[in-house]
């Protein structure tokens, strides 16, 4: 089983897996991913992890250090590495500069575990649609004109550190789309986070 330490062949592996769908990206945004899957706040992070962890067996220590020097971070699960894909390519689509919460939670409406949690109140139809709408004709500010890949906005990167944490406090080994929906809330300046509270989305609803 591969573990941090594999983070750069895992971050290749990633690369080539979006290339074949279409997703291009570098090698610099692909392990910038990895190192977030790991809960961590950038690649630099990480690589000082391995680092210290490669120092630590050449000196025969008994113990290996983990990234969080605790325990290891709750990794995305399969389906939320497919939703967070699925927001930077609505991005992409509309060439905005920014990956936004608002692409974040049109790509959630169709991850099964955050849709179950919405779909107890919510009106998904409408909310994609009121979602698309915004994306549409509410964020003309962030289209440009090169072909460089959307950057996620520091309130996505927030939400995902967030559910990472979250997680792992309640001791969950895997971070889901429900565990990144409950994180959105507290974002309360967001359109977001108030369209999911027009929708009678709250975060007690939410709670596993």
């Amino acid at each position: 089983m591969r573990d941090f330490r594999d983070a750069k062949a895992m971050a290749h592996i990633l690369r080539a897996a979006l290339a074949a769908k279409g997703q291009k990206i570098t090698i610099s945004q692909s392990l910038e991913l990895i190192a977030e899957a790991f809960g961590l706040a950038d690649w630099n992070t990480l690589a000082a992890a391995i680092r210290a962890e490669a120092l630590a067996s050449r000196k025969n220590k008994t113990s290996a250090l983990t990234p969080a020097e605790v325990v290891p971070a709750p990794r995305y699960s399969a389906e939320l590495e497919v939703t967070l894909n699925r927001a930077l390519i609505y991005a992409n689509q509309r060439k905005h500069e920014y990956s936004t919460l608002e692409h974040l939670l049109l790509a959630l409406i169709d991850d099964a575990d955050a849709s179950a949690v919405m779909r107890v109140s919510a009106d998904l139809g409408a909310m994609k649609e009121n979602l698309v709408s915004y994306l549409d004709n509410g964020l003309m500010n962030l289209v440009i004109d090169n072909s460089g890949d959307s950057k996620p906005t520091a309130a996505f990167q927030r939400v995902l550190q967030r559910a990472v944490n979250d997680a792992r406090g309640q001791d969950h080994p895997m971070v889901t789309g429900a565990d990144t929906l409950v994180a959105i809330f507290p974002e309360t300046r967001s359109p977001a986070a108030r369209l999911l509270g027009e929708q009678g989305v709250f975060p007690q609803a939410s709670a596993n």
